[in-house]
């Protein structure tokens, strides 16, 4: 009974110094934030608050003191260090997962403090207590050289530098203190070897406590003598800091005390505990991370913050001294080597010691070479892996063409890429070592699997610009026919390599077998580490999911964009695993193939019945979509006067004549590719799931994909810039497009030119390639012409002979670089006008039907974003017309009801502008034009309950104002279901509508 009793009391002990240090660091150092003294308000409790901060103090010196105390009898050695160092660094590492898995907060600077605490200056208190241990034989040998002389001397220079620190100098977590606590630790060794030591408990007792009261005391003191000449309590701890002369003394009294009633392993393993908690508490993340919900829950209400407080430092404390004594049974194989290895300092000095470590490090390399030598094979494969992604030793930066050497890159911002798939070849590795137990087996099968995909990865990039996607991997089906692709001698090299490796595996197993040496218990738990890691991915992309907080925290994400880009940042692995979680779009209710049929079938009579008006082949015209980037009428902007000539006065006036209006883009500044895929297919982004960019990972991964062009015998795409940017490559190849020209393309881009010194090539350049386009061909044939010239940035410096300059004013372009801006923007809309109208006039003179939808696919992010609330409609709505040449029996059309359109509304609004027949999917996208509400604005965006993302289309009216859905008729409410209905099955569900040929096929296709 009375062993537990002690046993008890030296927990309760333990855990109550803990207690004090996380409430020290938790609550009272926070405290003075929401109790900010005043005349009138309690003294009392503003005593309270410095007197309990005094006893928090006075953890430093107990902890330094009692480490110097129990170490002062024998050499130490470089084994404690280590051991405090690695129970440390573990309980850094736990506390990290634990906030990552209960509170969903993680971050790579957190990461990096956890495994380098000493290197990230995590702790002032872990600092100096390593140092101070690392440093105790040169104060042994010290003392027993000169006696107990030198200590005091530096002692009492501890003490009185201590005592005439200001409160806010003597801060223990400044690392300018460090040389106080060796200086504390010092004092430990002298006191355990003088008279002091020889005080009897009671003297000892009386002694701590009569110090604590003059502590206190003096706070009292300070604290009123602060007030009257300082008018504030800024001196009122100077007496009561960690090195002061009375707190140091409490601490010696606590030292005597607590050696007397505990042993040399308790009072370690209490002096463990205390470290743990200081740097669990004085970590940024951990600590901050704990104590932000319980700051926004409790508010500035002291009392209910004390008490939530309280009770989340008990929590932290008692899961401290439990890991205190769990991490010692965990590690005493791995401590008792640490003894073993690092004892030549208990013996000897640092002269003689080092060569002997020296010694130590290489026998263990020796011994554990094959795991070392399999990481550094694996992390030098991926960085080889990194540079093949980027044959000419560049990495592309931007929208500009910037590039950044790849060796830079790689060496400093791609290292967290490197590391991150590393880890992912470690985790395969292992888990084909523990069910195979044969270390080359399952180095040299993990090392050739990623070396091959690395290899294919680059070859096509070599042919399409792209890397490979989890969409590509439906080619395996077709095996065979790949393998035939190869032909026969590739075959036959791959058959070699894979027999080549198969002997070298055996050969290495039975000459060089080697042994792993892990217990059965790292090895379940690497499995499992293991398999989590490796099956990430599918969740990678849900928004609340741990594979995507760590992605986030390892600085891991898709580039949608720019695939390319994004392979050369991410590497071939991780740029693949980031686009398995995709979700394009909710399942609709009733989704089936006999639902599907019933539409077809539905709208193959809409189309007989709308094609017997209809008489225009489309497969006889030459229809062109023309994107024109950022146009917009600088007119239409809120807030702002152009003044001079108007920059648009024949796109204005031809819009008055012919079919146009104006089109609610799903962008803003940006997004050009999903207005493009809006246009070219007749489907929304406000139906496809929030964040998803078709061109990046829808397309890629459609086994067959439905777009207009595929209705003409021949089509072309036409982007004076660099061609690769949103997977364009790949996805007009999966359309079916037939030649793609574009800077560095096979088909380049003739007639460049650029207007004064813009970067970018000018729209004359797009519209003279169009015109080589057009008359290159006889017959009739689709055209997708992407230009470039208004593109983001809007440097000033582009055009220097700017009449506009000046010119454009406004309450939104108060700020002279917005105006500057505008003027550059408003500009190069002058000089697209002028490009249209020598385009159009150059199509008159040709004697074949050319079509031309032009249309700006959004705004550019010029102006403050407050007008996107303020006027939402008016800042999505660029300027379109549909032009028919004078060849065309067309060119007089003028459709009505016209003024507003959605992007995907362009495909039947260019077949009744040409009065052309429809297919039962055009005719579809035909009654959603006439009888919908617009939906391409950007669409609305919701959290589920399980805080999910979740998007529905944004109506607008034909009048351009909002539409409320509630007021939608049954028929419209089925027409869109129709519609939705269909955009999953061919973009996300089994394409059975792509399976019905004459669902897509026009009666007048080519």
């Amino acid at each position: 009974m009375r062993k537990r009793l002690y046993q008890f009391c030296y927990g309760l002990i333990a855990v109550g110094g803990g207690l004090v240090i996380y409430l020290g660091v938790l609550l009272l150092s926070r405290a003075y934030a929401y109790y900010a003294w005043e005349p009138g308000q309690k003294a009392v409790i503003w005593f309270g608050l410095h007197a309990g901060n005094a006893v928090v103090q006075l953890m430093i010196p107990v902890l330094f003191v009692l480490a110097g105390f129990v170490s002062a009898r024998k050499r130490g050695s470089l084994a404690w260090p280590l051991q405090i160092w690695l129970r440390t660094v573990s309980t850094l590492i736990l506390g990290t997962a634990a906030v990552f898995i209960g509170l969903k907060q993680l971050t790579l600077p957190a990461m990096h403090s956890s495994f380098l605490p000493l290197t990230r200056g995590v702790s002032a208190v872990f600092t100096g207590f390593i140092i101070s241990l690392i440093v105790q034989p040169l104060f042994y040998r010290l003392l027993e050289r000169f006696g107990p002389w030198p200590g005091w001397l530096l002692t009492a220079a501890t003490l009185v530098g201590g005592s005439i620190l200001t409160p806010a100098q003597a801060d223990y977590a400044s690392f300018r203190m460090l040389p106080l606590m060796v200086g504390l630790f010092l004092f430990g060794l002298v006191l355990q070897r003088s008279r002091f030591n020889q005080l009897s408990s009671g003297m000892a007792a009386l002694l701590g406590t009569a110090t604590l009261l003059v502590t206190w005391a003096s706070q009292a003191g300070s604290g009123k003598l602060s007030l009257y000449y300082e008018g504030d309590y800024r001196f009122m701890d100077q007496l009561a800091g960690p090195f002061s002369l009375p707190v140091v003394l409490t601490a010696a009294a606590l030292v005597v005390l607590i050696t007397r009633w505990f042993n040399e392993k308790q009072s370690q393993n209490l002096i463990t505990m205390l470290v743990i908690s200081f740097t669990v508490a004085q970590s940024p993340f951990i600590g901050q991370t704990l104590m932000a919900p319980a700051m926004q829950a409790t508010g500035n209400n002291l009392v209910n913050f004390g008490l939530l407080s309280i009770g989340l430092a008990l929590m932290l404390s008692l899961a401290a001294w439990a890991w205190t004594i769990f991490s010692g049974w965990l590690f005493r194989r791995s401590l008792a080597v640490l003894d073993t290895r690092l004892a030549f300092t208990a013996t000897g000095d640092y002269r003689t010691g080092l060569p002997a470590l020296g010694r130590a490090i290489i026998a263990w390399l020796r011994r554990n070479w094959p795991p070392i030598m399999l990481v550094a094979v694996f992390y030098l494969t991926v960085f080889a892996s990194f540079l093949a992604m980027s044959p000419n030793g560049k990495i592309s930066m931007g929208l500009k063409g910037e590039t950044q050497p790849i060796l830079s890159y790689l060496l400093v911002d791609g290292q967290k890429s490197i590391v991150y798939t590393s880890l992912f070849l470690i985790a395969a590795f292992f888990i084909l070592y523990v069910l195979t137990t044969r270390f080359w087996v399952s180095f040299l099968l993990t090392e050739t699997i990623y070396a091959v995909w690395t290899v294919a990865n680059a070859i096509k990039m070599v042919y399409r610009s792209a890397p490979i996607t989890p969409a590509d991997l439906h080619e395996l089906t077709a095996l065979p026919e790949l393998m035939a692709m190869l032909g026969k001698h590739t075959v036959w090299w791959v058959l070699l390599g894979l027999a080549v490796l198969i002997t070298v595996i055996v050969v290495l197993e039975r000459k060089l077998p080697r042994k792993i040496r892990v217990n059965w218990g790292v090895r379940i738990g690497g499995v499992i580490l293991g398999f989590v890691l490796l099956l990430s991915p599918a969740t990678a992309n849900s928004p609340t999911s741990y594979s995507r907080l760590f992605n986030s925290a390892m600085g891991n994400g898709q580039d949608v964009i720019t695939p390319l880009k994004g392979v050369q940042r991410s590497g071939p692995l991780l740029q693949f695993v980031n686009a398995v979680d995709i979700q394009v779009m909710d399942k609709p209710k009733g989704y089936s193939e006999s639902r599907i049929q019933a539409i077809l079938a539905k709208y193959a009579r809409r189309a007989k019945a709308i094609n017997q008006t209809r008489t225009t082949k489309i497969g006889d015209q030459t229809v062109i979509f023309n994107l024109s980037e950022s146009f917009t009428d600088p007119k239409q902007f809120p807030d702002v006067k152009v003044g001079g000539a108007d920059p648009m006065p024949y796109i204005r006036q031809l819009t008055s004549e012919t079919t146009g209006g104006h089109m609610l883009s799903a962008g803003y500044g940006g997004g050009t590719a999903n207005m493009e895929y809006e246009a070219l297919t007749g489907l929304v982004m406000g139906n496809f799931s929030a964040n998803v960019t078709p061109f990046s990972q829808v397309i890629p991964r459609d086994t067959k994909v439905a777009s207009f062009n595929q209705n003409f015998p021949y089509s072309a795409a036409i982007h004076p810039y660099n061609g690769t940017f949103y997977n364009r490559p790949q996805v007009y190849n999966k359309m079916g497009i037939d030649k793609y020209s574009y800077l560095g393309s096979k088909y380049p881009i003739t007639n460049q030119s650029k207007i004064q010194k813009s970067p970018y090539l000018s729209d004359n350049t797009a519209y003279a390639n169009a015109l080589n386009q057009i008359n290159a061909k006889q017959s009739g044939q689709f055209i997708e012409l992407v230009t470039m010239q208004n593109h983001m940035p809007y440097d000033s410096y582009y055009y220097p002979n700017n009449p506009y300059q000046g010119k454009v004013t406004g309450a939104a372009l108060k700020e002279q670089s917005i105006a500057d801006a505008f003027a550059t923007f408003t500009y190069g809309i002058s000089q697209t006008d002028q490009a249209v109208a020598k385009f159009i006039k150059a199509l008159d003179q040709i004697k074949k039907p050319v079509t031309v939808v032009f249309y700006g696919d959004h705004f550019p992010g010029i102006v403050n974003n407050k007008y996107l609330t303020l006027r939402p409609v008016r800042m999505h709505a660029t300027t379109f017309f549909i032009y028919s040449n004078k060849a065309s029996k067309a060119h007089n059309t003028k459709l009505k009801n016209t003024n507003y359109v959605g992007t995907n509304d362009f495909i039947p609004l260019v077949l009744k502008h040409l009065n052309a027949q429809v297919s039962p999917y055009e005719a579809l996208l035909t009654d959603v034009d006439h009888d919908l509400p617009i939906m391409s604005m950007p669409p609305n965006q919701k959290k589920n309950k399980a805080g999910k993302v979740k998007t529905s289309p944004a109506w607008v009216g034909d009048d351009g104002d909002w539409y409320n859905v509630k007021k939608m008729t049954a028929k419209q409410k089925q027409l869109y279901a129709d519609y939705r209905m269909i955009q999953y099955d061919i973009t996300a569900g089994r394409q059975y509508a792509l399976q019905d040929k004459a669902f897509m096929t026009n009666p007048g296709k080519k």
